[in-house]
């Protein structure tokens, strides 16, 4: 039982993705089974690469401790795009539960059209003021995420007056003021652009990440082309599942019920779980 349940674990350590895929033709309850002996660590990004509607009716079979500890780990943007599913009134319990500004973020997120720039943009940014010295935005941004690519430079009532990458930041003289040392964003996105039209944004052609803003060019967030890409891929995959009829299709099909039944397998030798309820494994 030990082995299976490390077997599982590490599939989902490994291959997110295609175990995402392979638990959507599982039962809710069993998703949710599975999560509640996996460490959310492990188990966030599984849920992060599942359809938002599919991951929601797992996040419905756990208890508000388990559902909150998951997308906590999420982060905002995988987070505010999985309880756009989740009804009223629990949507509003789980969002109070989270962390402040992981609360607030993404009950912004939920205000844009679910096929807009807004819901994807990232806004987990580092948005320091003018006179922040680079010395300060670097250990800002060491303290805050590693994986930051840009600090952005934001006036007092959050308008976006600049940004730079985070290796013009280590170059950088370490007294000198994000103010002098910040270029002019050359291409925004609005928030309320369609996705198939920022798709078309000839920013693409210099940056491989955008700056989104709000009425009033307020900073809002990034978006990524490789994120762009991930919600036009996965809005396709909601609208046009594969014909049954043709032979990608089919295979498809077999491959995955193979693999979901492998992983149904091993769920069944783990403990039943009668009452679903928070995972004991959170380190």
């Amino acid at each position: 039982m030990a082995d299976a349940e490390a077997l599982t674990h590490a599939f989902m350590r490994a291959h997110p993705a295609e175990a995402a895929m392979a638990l959507e033709s599982v039962p809710a309850a069993g998703v949710a089974t599975l999560l509640v002996r996996a460490p959310s660590r492990l188990g966030a990004p599984v849920l992060a690469a599942m359809l938002p509607a599919t991951a929601a009716r797992t996040l419905e079979a756990l208890d508000d401790d388990r559902a909150m500890s998951l997308l906590a780990a999420l982060g905002v943007q995988p987070a505010a795009a999985l309880l756009r599913h989740v009804g009223e009134p629990r949507r509003s319990r789980l969002i109070d539960g989270l962390p402040t500004a992981m609360a607030v973020a993404s009950r912004v997120l939920l205000g844009y059209p679910p096929d807009s720039v807004g819901t994807w943009a990232d806004p987990e940014v580092i948005a320091l003021p003018p006179d922040t010295t680079a010395g300060d935005a670097l250990e800002r941004a060491r303290r805050v995420r590693g994986d930051a690519t840009h600090v952005f430079v934001v006036e007092a009532d959050h308008r976006l007056a600049g940004w730079l990458a985070l290796p013009v930041l280590i170059r950088s003289p370490q007294s000198a003021s994000l103010e002098t040392l910040m270029t002019r964003p050359d291409a925004v996105l609005a928030a309320q652009t369609p996705l198939a039209g920022a798709r078309a944004h000839p920013g693409w052609l210099q940056h491989s990440a955008l700056p989104v803003v709000e009425r009033g060019d307020r900073l809002l967030g990034l978006l990524t082309h490789a994120a762009l890409a991930r919600a036009l891929r996965r809005s396709e995959r909601q609208q046009a599942p594969a014909a049954p009829g043709t032979l990608a299709g089919t295979l498809a099909r077999g491959y995955w019920a193979v693999l979901s039944g492998s992983v149904a397998a091993v769920m069944t030798l783990l403990p039943a779980a009668p009452t679903v309820a928070g995972g004991e494994h959170d380190s």
